[in-house]
């Protein structure tokens, strides 16, 4: 008997964790491939919202029809918590007989089965590279302004629980070949073992719609605008002021131009735009990871720039996928892992070589020569290239060859 576990070291909050866990889990699911779910949380957060984690739980098992857990692990990424993670991670899963087999997002998960898989036989392990965990970590660093031995020394033990994750691991998921290039030259493996596995997005929640599209926009008040739409968090990571600038850009240049921002960070996103956007051109607000599509199908143009860092080199992010799905053009900086090269490939937007407002402005007039409708079907049907449908069945079949192999 085998059984499948997707363990991930952090916390079951929504939207990214529903997006990149719960909905590939329920997609394998229907290739008859279930999982569990093991989340591994840190101590105070697990304690300060314990009914909200056990809710969550409740409601991702009955999604993916496996069970859900969470566990507190103190002090991950240090000394104690990479000597009691593998412990507690093992009290929890290997009660039950038979074999296991493990996907491990991200390094710390991956470390914590590579522990496993050397204890015992019965436990073997996909490690689900996610980033790159050098350029995450001096990125950070550099925000905080911050150096010295200490870091150096923090940086080492992060490439050491990686390279037990990439060493030891049956198979590697890189999200981008960018990233599964740099795990083969950095830690010497196989690049038979590895398979590119972008961010993809749900079939079923994106796509064309032209009917819903035009009750969304009638909805939100935007019939006769230009819609620009950027779903996700504001920071220094994100290229924030640069997005905003650009599209000030395209406002002067075109007043039927509106921004629609979907964001948890409402503060911040508020004191910016009232900063940077003409006031009545925008609108900013929450939502919750099932509105996003209808969102994205009352716009016309998706954004995603990001500053040229070893972080999004290798990066694929989820709005990406979902966009292209949406049938929307996408306005997107060089070098962004494999999105960039999908996007000259398959015509689906436009690339910008830096935050240049007057570029921006170039760039959509020529994207916008070509019919609307035409633009959203032609780029929807590029857009299947990254469902996530097409993908399960990829992976439920590796984790069977995983599973079975002597």
């Amino acid at each position: 008997m085998t059984r499948f576990l997707f363990l991930v070291s952090e916390a079951p909050n929504a939207t990214v964790i529903d997006s990149q866990v719960v909905d590939p889990i329920v997609a394998v699911g229907r290739e008859g491939v279930s999982m569990d779910l093991l989340f591994l949380a840190d101590p105070r957060p697990y304690f300060a919202r314990r009914a909200y984690y056990h809710e969550r739980c409740r409601d991702i098992a009955a999604r993916t029809g496996g069970s859900a857990r969470v566990v507190p692990i103190p002090r991950k990424h240090t000394p104690i918590g990479a000597a009691i993670a593998p412990w507690v991670v093992a009290r929890e899963i290997l009660r039950a007989p038979g074999r296991l087999v493990i996907h491990a997002r991200t390094d710390f998960s991956g470390f914590v089965a590579s522990r496993l898989a050397r204890a015992t036989r019965r436990v073997r392990f996909l490690y689900d590279a996610r980033g790159d965990v050098e350029g995450e970590f001096r990125l950070n660093a550099s925000l905080r302004g911050a150096s010295g031995p200490r870091l150096d020394r923090t940086l080492a033990r992060l490439l050491r629980l990686r390279h037990a994750a990439v060493t030891h691991a049956e198979h590697v998921l890189c999200v981008s070949t960018v990233l599964r290039d740099r795990l083969v030259e950095r830690h010497g493996i196989d690049p038979a073992k590895t398979t590119v596995v972008p961010c993809v997005a749900d079939a079923t929640k994106f796509g064309l719609d032209e009917a819903e599209r035009a009750t969304a926009r009638r909805e939100l008040g935007v019939e006769d605008r230009f819609v620009v739409v950027y779903p996700g968090r504001i920071g220094a990571w994100h290229y924030t002021e640069e997005s905003f600038r650009v599209v000030r850009g395209l406002m002067e240049a075109d007043p039927r131009a509106f921004f629609l921002v979907l964001t948890p960070d409402l503060e911040a996103a508020r004191t910016l735009a009232a900063k940077m956007l003409p006031e009545g051109r925008y609108e900013i607000r929450s939502a919750a990871h099932a509105e996003v599509p209808r969102h994205l199908r009352a716009a016309d143009l998706g954004l995603l720039l990001r500053a040229p860092d070893p972080l999004n080199e290798v990066a694929c992010p989820t709005k990406f996928a979902e966009y292209v799905m949406s049938g929307l053009p996408v306005l997107i900086s060089r070098g962004i892992g494999d999105c960039t090269g999908f996007v000259e490939t398959h015509r689906v937007g436009a690339v910008l070589e830096a935050p240049d407002p007057a570029a921006a402005v170039a760039a959509v007039a020529a994207l916008r020569i070509e019919p609307e409708a035409a633009r959203r079907a032609r780029i929807a049907a590029a857009g299947a290239l990254l469902s996530r449908q097409r993908y399960a069945r990829e992976m439920a079949a590796l984790y069977r060859r995983v599973a079975d192999a002597p």
